[in-house]
């Protein structure tokens, strides 16, 4: 029988760590372990699960980044499957059962299973239709590049990994996600999308919060290349090398929102401007913060 490990990342959500944990045992998670530097929060969710021997959590003496707390986790599980989730994503009943029915049905050569990702901030203002338009775009072509069997990223949010494949992810590594998956994916195994796994995260309420994200998500791609010499399979890079493919991308999109789409693109493409010189100051600087600035609009769901 296929056991499973739910691995968390936490700082400060401890309503969502203690959902996830929750729905995880539900779901026939066979262990948690949660890393987090905040005591707070451990101590809470050990008075929580009254000290359950299948809650195993990792203190950290300080914030140490997220691959560091990744690496921890990978050590530890001792699951066939490693089921990763942010602690401040809402997921759907049935999402990690999904994840892992999948890993299991499509065979040994799927080495991951990314979760549908959607946002819950669909509000009528300006700011939050350009956020809803690009995370549409990514959306859209994750599942088309899933169906070409051409996928080769996961988000961060909710994925579930084959253990073994990936032992350690280098220390100053941001989108730890995406390098996953393109390991698991220069291995040779496939990289899947399961569109009935589905997880609900807070997109970034302001642009300041989509700067500071878009910027960290920005380098970490850049750092991926210079140590796999390959990009991540997201519209903007599927964009360069396959044009006609993100053009049909973006047709789609403009059904979903009409001819206001236009608008949402253009402040979109501004701000991705904005959060590319801001991602440039690390790479000329040729240093990188392992505790990148949170966008703290988008930890509303549980703080």
């Amino acid at each position: 029988m296929v056991s499973v490990t739910l691995g968390i990342c936490a700082l400060i959500e401890e309503r969502g760590v203690i959902q996830l944990i929750k729905e995880g045992f539900k779901e026939g998670v066979n262990e948690v372990i949660l890393v987090t530097p905040n005591k707070k929060l451990a101590k809470t969710v050990q008075m929580t699960f009254n000290n359950s021997p299948s809650i195993n959590i990792i203190l950290e003496g300080k914030r140490e980044g997220k691959s560091a707390a990744i690496n921890k986790i990978l050590r530890r599980a001792t699951g066939d499957i490693i089921v990763m989730a942010s602690a401040d994503v809402r997921i759907k009943k049935g999402s990690i059962k999904k994840l892992v029915k999948k890993m299991i049905d499509e065979g040994d050569n799927v080495g991951a299973v990314d979760s549908h990702v959607i946002l819950l901030d669909s509000g009528k203002k300006f700011f939050n239709k350009v956020v809803n338009f690009t995370w549409t775009l990514h959306n859209l072509t994750m599942m088309q590049l899933n169906n070409n069997g051409r996928l080769g990223h996961v988000a961060g949010d909710l994925y579930a990994l084959r253990k073994g494949l990936v032992s350690r992810i280098p220390a100053e590594v941001i989108n730890d996600d995406a390098y996953i998956a393109m390991i698991i994916k220069l291995k040779g195994y496939d990289v899947l999308h399961e569109d009935e796994a589905i997880c609900y995260i807070l997109g970034p309420q302001n642009p300041y919060d989509y700067i500071v994200q878009r910027s960290r998500v920005l380098y970490g791609h850049f750092q991926i290349y210079k140590i796999l010499k390959r990009y991540p399979t997201t519209f903007q890079f599927t964009a360069f090398k396959r044009p006609l493919f993100a053009v049909n991308i973006f047709k789609r999109a403009m059904k979903h929102f009409g001819a206001a789409g236009i608008l949402y693109i253009l402040t979109g493409l501004l701000l991705e401007f904005l959060a590319i010189l801001h991602a440039s100051l690390y790479v000329i600087k040729r240093s990188s913060p392992l505790r990148w600035k949170l966008a703290m609009t988008t930890k509303n769901l549980f703080t």
